[in-house]
């Protein structure tokens, strides 16, 4: 595997982005990988907190929008991490906190897949109806998951 992380860190891409010192380099893929953050994991911590009875005024059906910012930033954020990857691939790849951030990312998923369900499943599209338990838990699960994201993300950086 380290061939394989040292070939992904030799490429002309790779080296032109960790090597510039223009704006368009690596501190705007951060930037851009920042934005995407607060696409995934915010509408992911709003949804959530929404069917654990914040907000109640608000219908679930009203949270369906917020399902495109999240692949938006979803999308962005596969592109950006791709390329912070790269940059450091011989050291990320090594890093078990990085297996740990992709495991969170994908339970992540997979739970709001599970949240979304259940505000597509909201019969009385008035959010007044009662939420099952599980539901719930799902939705706790969720926040866990994209906190869990976020804070092994931020842990890369800091641990080999």
């Amino acid at each position: 595997m380290s061939g394989f992380f040292q070939w992904l860190e030799d490429l002309p891409l790779s080296t032109s982005i960790a090597g510039s010192d223009e704006l368009y380099g690596f501190a705007l893929v951060l930037v851009l990988h920042t934005i995407g953050i607060a696409l995934t994991a915010g509408p992911a911590a709003v949804m959530s907190l929404r069917l654990l009875g914040v907000g109640r005024p608000f219908p679930l059906a009203s949270l369906r929008t917020l399902f495109t910012f999240f692949w938006i930033g979803f999308i962005g954020n596969a592109i950006t991490g791709s390329l912070l990857f790269m940059m450091a691939a011989t050291r990320t790849g090594h890093n078990p906190m990085y297996y740990a951030k992709l495991v969170c990312l994908l339970f992540g998923v997979v739970m709001l897949h599970r949240v979304h369900h259940a505000i597509e499943r909201d019969s009385t599209q008035d959010g007044t109806g009662a939420l099952r338990r599980s539901v719930m838990a799902v939705a706790v699960l969720c926040l866990v998951f994209w906190a869990g994201v976020i804070t092994t993300g931020r842990l890369i950086a800091y641990t080999k």
